[in-house]
Protein backbone atom coordinates (compact mmCIF):
# COMPACT_ATOMS: atom_id res chain seq x y z
CA UNK A 1 0.00 0.00 0.00
CA UNK A 2 1.67 3.39 -0.96
CA UNK A 3 2.42 6.01 1.77
CA UNK A 4 0.83 9.03 1.58
CA UNK A 5 2.14 12.34 3.35
CA UNK A 6 0.73 15.99 3.66
CA UNK A 7 3.29 18.49 3.25
CA UNK A 8 3.57 22.07 3.83
CA UNK A 9 3.35 24.07 0.75
CA UNK A 10 5.88 26.33 -0.49
CA UNK A 11 6.89 27.25 -3.98
CA UNK A 12 10.42 26.49 -2.23
CA UNK A 13 9.72 23.69 -0.89
CA UNK A 14 7.86 22.04 -4.08
CA UNK A 15 10.83 22.81 -6.21
CA UNK A 16 13.25 21.06 -3.62
CA UNK A 17 10.73 18.22 -3.68
CA UNK A 18 10.61 17.85 -7.19
CA UNK A 19 14.27 17.89 -7.49
CA UNK A 20 14.73 15.58 -4.35
CA UNK A 21 11.96 12.73 -5.95
CA UNK A 22 13.84 13.26 -9.66
CA UNK A 23 16.87 12.24 -7.79
CA UNK A 24 15.39 9.98 -6.41
CA UNK A 25 14.09 8.24 -9.46
CA UNK A 26 17.47 7.99 -11.46
CA UNK A 27 19.31 6.18 -8.56
CA UNK A 28 16.97 4.01 -8.90
CA UNK A 29 15.45 3.97 -5.41
CA UNK A 30 12.16 4.74 -6.52
CA UNK A 31 10.61 2.80 -9.80
CA UNK A 32 10.38 5.08 -12.67
CA UNK A 33 6.93 3.54 -13.08
CA UNK A 34 5.81 4.26 -9.45
CA UNK A 35 5.05 7.95 -10.16
CA UNK A 36 3.13 9.67 -13.02
CA UNK A 37 5.47 11.66 -15.28
CA UNK A 38 3.70 13.07 -18.67
CA UNK A 39 5.61 16.12 -19.18
CA UNK A 40 7.29 14.88 -22.36
CA UNK A 41 5.02 15.55 -25.67
CA UNK A 42 5.83 12.66 -28.41
CA UNK A 43 4.55 13.09 -32.50
CA UNK A 44 4.72 9.89 -34.09
CA UNK A 45 6.80 9.96 -37.76
CA UNK A 46 3.75 9.71 -40.58
CA UNK A 47 3.25 6.22 -41.57
CA UNK A 48 5.67 4.63 -44.21
CA UNK A 49 5.45 1.51 -46.07
CA UNK A 50 8.59 -0.69 -47.73
CA UNK A 51 6.67 -1.48 -50.53
CA UNK A 52 3.04 -2.36 -52.09
CA UNK A 53 2.92 -5.76 -50.34
CA UNK A 54 2.56 -3.72 -46.72
CA UNK A 55 0.91 -1.21 -47.69
CA UNK A 56 -1.76 -3.19 -49.11
CA UNK A 57 -1.14 -5.42 -45.09
CA UNK A 58 -2.30 -1.84 -43.52
CA UNK A 59 -5.11 -1.05 -45.85
CA UNK A 60 -6.51 -4.55 -44.70
CA UNK A 61 -5.76 -4.11 -41.22
CA UNK A 62 -7.64 -0.87 -41.02
CA UNK A 63 -10.81 -2.52 -42.80
CA UNK A 64 -10.81 -5.28 -40.10
CA UNK A 65 -10.67 -2.31 -37.59
CA UNK A 66 -13.85 -0.43 -39.39
CA UNK A 67 -16.15 0.95 -36.47
CA UNK A 68 -18.69 3.18 -37.76
CA UNK A 69 -19.10 6.73 -36.13
CA UNK A 70 -21.07 5.81 -32.87
CA UNK A 71 -22.62 8.82 -32.47
CA UNK A 72 -23.46 9.24 -36.24
CA UNK A 73 -27.31 10.76 -36.18
CA UNK A 74 -27.31 11.49 -32.72
CA UNK A 75 -28.99 15.25 -31.43
CA UNK A 76 -25.60 15.19 -28.84
CA UNK A 77 -22.36 15.01 -29.37
CA UNK A 78 -20.17 13.78 -26.45
CA UNK A 79 -16.73 14.37 -25.44
CA UNK A 80 -15.14 12.82 -22.48
CA UNK A 81 -12.14 15.57 -20.60
CA UNK A 82 -10.02 14.87 -17.34
CA UNK A 83 -7.44 17.39 -15.79
CA UNK A 84 -4.92 14.86 -15.97
CA UNK A 85 -3.21 14.58 -19.37
CA UNK A 86 -1.77 11.18 -17.60
CA UNK A 87 -5.73 9.90 -17.12
CA UNK A 88 -6.64 10.15 -21.16
CA UNK A 89 -5.32 6.76 -21.95
CA UNK A 90 -7.19 5.29 -19.18
CA UNK A 91 -10.19 7.55 -20.52
CA UNK A 92 -9.67 6.83 -23.47
CA UNK A 93 -10.23 3.25 -23.40
CA UNK A 94 -13.20 3.60 -21.39
CA UNK A 95 -15.06 5.98 -24.19
CA UNK A 96 -13.84 4.05 -27.17
CA UNK A 97 -16.53 1.52 -27.37
CA UNK A 98 -19.08 4.47 -27.05
CA UNK A 99 -17.25 6.41 -29.77
CA UNK A 100 -16.12 8.73 -27.31
CA UNK A 101 -13.27 11.13 -27.61
CA UNK A 102 -11.00 12.04 -24.42
CA UNK A 103 -9.29 15.03 -23.91
CA UNK A 104 -6.98 16.38 -21.69
CA UNK A 105 -8.21 20.35 -20.15
CA UNK A 106 -4.82 21.44 -19.44
CA UNK A 107 -5.58 22.82 -16.41
CA UNK A 108 -7.57 25.80 -15.43
CA UNK A 109 -6.28 28.17 -18.01
CA UNK A 110 -5.43 26.30 -20.74
CA UNK A 111 -7.02 28.26 -23.37
CA UNK A 112 -5.71 25.66 -26.06
CA UNK A 113 -8.11 22.67 -25.32
CA UNK A 114 -11.09 24.96 -24.21
CA UNK A 115 -10.63 27.29 -27.86
CA UNK A 116 -10.19 23.56 -29.85
CA UNK A 117 -13.25 21.87 -28.14
CA UNK A 118 -15.36 24.93 -29.43
CA UNK A 119 -14.03 24.67 -32.94
CA UNK A 120 -14.88 20.96 -32.70
CA UNK A 121 -18.62 22.16 -31.41
CA UNK A 122 -19.27 24.67 -34.23
CA UNK A 123 -18.17 22.20 -37.01
CA UNK A 124 -20.02 19.61 -35.79
CA UNK A 125 -22.57 21.00 -36.64
CA UNK A 126 -25.27 19.86 -33.19
CA UNK A 127 -24.94 20.43 -29.50
CA UNK A 128 -22.06 19.40 -27.78
CA UNK A 129 -22.00 17.95 -24.19
CA UNK A 130 -18.99 17.66 -21.80
CA UNK A 131 -18.02 14.80 -19.63
CA UNK A 132 -15.70 16.49 -17.20
CA UNK A 133 -14.44 14.35 -14.79
CA UNK A 134 -12.32 15.86 -12.09
CA UNK A 135 -10.46 13.31 -9.92
CA UNK A 136 -9.04 13.72 -6.50
CA UNK A 137 -5.57 13.84 -6.40
CA UNK A 138 -1.84 15.85 -6.43
CA UNK A 139 -0.59 18.30 -8.46
CA UNK A 140 2.97 18.50 -9.39
CA UNK A 141 3.44 20.55 -6.11
CA UNK A 142 1.52 18.50 -3.75
CA UNK A 143 -1.43 20.66 -3.45
CA UNK A 144 -4.84 18.55 -3.24
CA UNK A 145 -7.24 18.98 -5.94
CA UNK A 146 -10.87 17.95 -5.06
Amino acid sequence: MPQVAVLAFSMGTCARDLRRAGRTRRSGRIGWEAIRDDTQVAVQAPQSFTGPPDFWTAVKAAADGYQADRQAGQPVRLELWCETAGMVPQLARLGFGFGIACFSGGGFDGLVGKHNAAQRAVAGGRRTRILHLVLPGLSECGVTSY
